[in-house]
């Protein structure tokens, strides 16, 4: 429970929009449509959608639907709705759902052996003669995929099953799909790579080891009019720590050919063992890329690729959210046999580039994942400035690193670990005496040719 508290105060300082996704959206895990009168009432519909556990192995989506009363905010009783689902052009589900509390609960189980859509109404012994809960099982192989759902909405009775209306809303709603490629890289061998998109599914993902790049294709409409719903597109990559080149301080990313800004770029080293990072793309920049984009194809074109320049600094919470820890080296490159400056500072979690008064910290290199290169416990500085700690790396070893901060202030919980690589030198290739000696002599030859022949 304190890890997910943790989570989600994080998220909400750093993904504020991702996390309360709210009015107009196409395709979002939460929205509230605009109000409408419906007789003597001003109606609005609220949406929200969230994983659930099913079992062990297999994860179910619930949508949930509330007529509101935009008056005082409250469900609207005894209210009746039928709803129609569409995937891509294909309907998928028609059903009239009844609650008596104007609140509905839609766990949708994926089943690939069911033949058809399944729906069993939930509550006590009689469900539907005794009353209407609202909650309903929806069971079938349709939603064991993920993608763009769209939804028409349309609300038969509201106040009372005999106040008979007539008003419909549409709503598109996403479930997250999971998709898991294995990749091979000339320098670091194969690399299991997972991309989670919360907007549509993707296709056609590539790696060319040649120039470090990740391609991937996701369907999307960019005419005016899907751009105004649209809040916001996310896609969260999920790379091995031990995919060297691919652990950079910075990543270059574009949309059809259109680069996006570094906002748009985020990377978490923090809620998992692997790196992940965060294209997240608000509507002000789809309207951007809608007019500088070459040709009017009906999908995106993502590209992502490590940055051949360094951000810093890193700044990253501990895991219990007590501080903030901004770190930078120089040089940005690290090299085997080679000196390293660490500069640092730990921060308060809710202000703005505020140290805190002077902490007792354990700072570390580890090789890998356990096998340690330089370790230092120490105190900050007290007045603010930077702290510094020059580590010698060795000789032989390349690869992925850990920089952790343990034990802040004596806390074993306050820790945050941040990722890095140790690259191997560069070889310029050398030329032995004899063969520069040939070069010359050519080299003087093509120049003194011409006055040759005029002779």
């Amino acid at each position: 429970m304190i890890k997910i508290v943790i989570l989600f105060t994080i998220a909400c300082i750093l993904f504020p929009s991702v996390v309360f996704l709210s009015a107009y959206g196409d395709g979002l895990a939460s929205e509230t449509l605009p109000p409408s009168m419906i007789g003597n009432k001003n109606v609005t519909l609220s949406i929200n959608t969230s994983p659930f556990l099913i079992d062990n192995y297999h994860a179910g989506t619930q949508i949930n639907f509330v007529l509101l009363d935009v008056s005082n905010q409250q469900p609207i009783p005894q209210a009746t709705i039928a709803v129609s689902v569409f995937r891509g052009d294909k309907a998928v589900l028609g059903h009239v759902f009844m609650s008596d509390s104007g609140n509905f609960l839609l766990d949708l189980i994926p089943d690939s052996s069911a033949n058809k859509i399944s729906i069993d109404e939930q509550g006590g012994p009689l469900p539907g003669l005794l009353g209407h809960s609202g909650e309903y099982n929806i069971r079938g192989p349709t939603f064991s995929a993920g993608g763009l759902y769209k939804f028409k909405i349309e609300v038969l009775t509201m106040g009372s099953y005999d106040n008979q209306v007539s008003k419909s809303f549409n709503a598109g709603v996403s479930i997250p799909e999971t998709n898991n490629y294995q990749v091979y890289d000339k320098e670091y061998g194969n690399q299991n790579v997972t991309i989670i998109a919360y907007y549509d599914q993707i296709s056609n993902f590539q790696y060319n080891s040649n120039d470090k790049t990740m391609n991937f294709v996701m369907p999307f409409n960019w005419s005016q009019d899907n751009i105004k719903q649209v809040s916001v597109v996310h896609q969260e990559l999920k790379i091995p720590k031990s995919f060297g080149e691919f652990i950079v301080t910075k990543y270059d990313a574009s949309i059809n050919g259109v680069k996006l800004p570094d906002k748009a770029v985020s990377i978490d080293d923090y809620s998992s063992d692997e790196r992940i990072v965060h294209l997240i793309v608000y509507k002000e920049e789809l309207i951007k890329i809608a007019k500088q984009q070459d040709g009017t194809k009906q999908e995106m074109n993502f590209s992502l690729t490590p940055s051949n320049t360094t951000s810093f600094p890193i700044i990253q919470f501990t895991r219990n959210a007590q501080y903030k820890v901004s770190i930078s080296w120089d040089p940005p490159k690290i090299l085997p046999g080679s000196t390293t400056r660490f500069s640092f500072q730990i921060l308060d979690p809710y202000l703005i580039n505020k140290t805190v008064d002077s902490i007792d910290y354990d700072f570390s290199i580890i090789a890998g994942k356990n096998g340690a290169i330089f370790h230092k416990s120490g105190t900050t500085d007290n007045n603010g400035n930077m702290n510094t700690i020059d580590t010698q790396f060795p000789s032989n070893y390349t690869g992925t690193i850990t920089i952790a901060f343990d034990n802040l202030n004596g806390n074993s919980f306050a820790d945050s670990e941040f990722s890095g690589v140790v690259s191997p030198p560069t070889i310029v290739p050398e030329f032995p005496i004899g063969a520069l000696t040939i070069i010359a002599i050519l080299f003087s030859t093509i120049i003194l040719f011409p006055k040759l022949v005029k002779k």
